[in-house]
């Protein structure tokens, strides 16, 4: 779809419901969201791009008001004005596909695995899984009770972990792209990592308001991961 398509369907989605779901499933038919998104979230894509999609029609009428666009008067036969139309659309995207990649990752994470009991249990015990699972009659009430305490305090630093991670999702007021968890893909997990001159640019974020963000915000959060997975 060429940028004026994109942003006339644009323009037309935020005043009919049918246009937005129209627009929402073009998401998978736009060439840079797959490029832009990297090899580490495709596993994930097929099953995130459904509630993409979704976030997409719903929240349509959220996209101007974050990038401050006023598309009543942008001139989509415009090739200057329909291409920043289409270069904040996609990017708007990415910041939603690649939080519910992240969702789909953590699901599928917490997903029990299916086993039978007549799998086999491994090469060093031999024998099966349900032989391997204890006589729960034969535990005393001193090893139940050290159990569920074990259980428990492995689910709360699981809830804590869980919050820290999500804190990732923080940003500066007024540009919702630029999160810490973004930073961090850019800056730390990235090879060669990126300069903040360049993510400021492709984030269409001041140079300082990243910095800042970064120094006050996201490697506290690093650390207080850091941590918890530490004292684990």
């Amino acid at each position: 779809m060429d940028d004026a398509s994109l942003c006339q369907l644009i323009r037309e989605a935020l005043h009919s419901p049918q246009k937005a779901e129209t627009l929402a499933l073009a998401i998978d038919q736009l060439p840079e969201v797959k490029r832009y998104l990297g090899q580490g979230w495709m596993p994930y894509y097929d099953e995130a791009l459904p509630v993409t999609e979704r976030d997409v029609k719903r929240n349509i009428n959220k996209f101007p008001q974050n990038y401050r666009l006023n598309l009543d008067t942008t001139n989509c036969k415009n090739p200057s004005d329909s291409g920043n139309v289409r270069k904040k659309f996609i990017s708007w995207v990415m910041m939603i596909l690649r939080r519910d990649c992240y969702d789909v990752k953590r699901g599928q994470k917490n997903r029990p695995r299916t086993v039978s009991l007549s799998d086999p249990a491994g090469i060093d015990r031999g024998g099966t899984i349900e032989d391997t699972i204890p006589d729960t009659q034969s535990l005393n009430s001193l090893e139940i009770i050290l159990a569920e305490e074990e259980l428990q305090e492995n689910q709360e630093q699981q809830k804590e972990l869980k919050r820290l991670i999500e804190s990732l999702l923080c940003h500066p007021n007024g540009y919702p792209h630029c999160t810490c968890y973004e930073l961090i893909q850019r800056r730390l997990l990235k090879t060669p990592p990126q300069q903040w001159m360049e993510i400021a640019i492709e984030l269409e974020t001041p140079y300082g308001t990243v910095t800042s963000h970064w120094n006050r915000k996201c490697k506290k959060r690093l650390e207080e991961i850091s941590k918890n997975s530490s004292n684990k």
